[in-house]
């Protein structure tokens, strides 16, 4: 967890913040669900001082004490709300023992056909850059959504 002394630091520590919360949730992908479950209410001393810290981040970064608290809660559920559906994905790519990119290609032929009927999925489909590795289109797209949640709690910050 960083800490800063500036609050010109806020986004990119909180940004670590968030890529760590990541980290470790596909590293142990039934944490994902766990914290679905229980967010970080769990009163553990890991989890105190997790918060204790973010709260630290948060308030350095010039959120008022009453806010940083669902400014916390907003970034947290970003993170766990993605990290759900990618423990699910990754831990349903470990049962077929294929690669990312292996099921990836044996996906898109069913995605062609079923987005024939629906003109808005087939051009979506047929532009999409099936290509494109997996595991860096699913970090573009983590991050894409972080970039938009930290532009939304930056216009809260003092």
């Amino acid at each position: 967890m960083p800490e800063i002394a500036d609050a010109a630091q806020w986004r990119t520590a909180t940004a670590e913040c968030a890529a760590g919360l990541r980290a470790m949730i596909l590293r142990h992908p039934w944490m994902a669900s766990t914290l679905g479950q229980v967010g970080l209410s769990y009163l553990g001393p890991n989890v105190m001082r997790m918060t204790d810290r973010m709260v630290g981040l948060f308030i350095t970064g010039g959120f008022t004490a009453e806010e940083a608290g669902d400014a916390i809660g907003v970034l947290v559920g970003y993170v766990v709300g993605v990290g759900i559906s990618e423990a699910a994905w990754l831990t349903m790519l470990t049962r077929t023992g294929q690669t990312e990119r292996e099921l990836m290609d044996g996906l898109r032929p069913a995605a062609e056909q079923a987005a024939q009927e629906f003109p808005h999925l087939k051009s979506d489909i047929a532009t999409e850059n099936w290509d494109q590795d997996p595991s860096k289109a699913r970090d573009r797209k983590f991050a894409y959504g972080l970039d938009r949640v930290l532009d939304g709690l930056n216009l809260r910050r003092n």
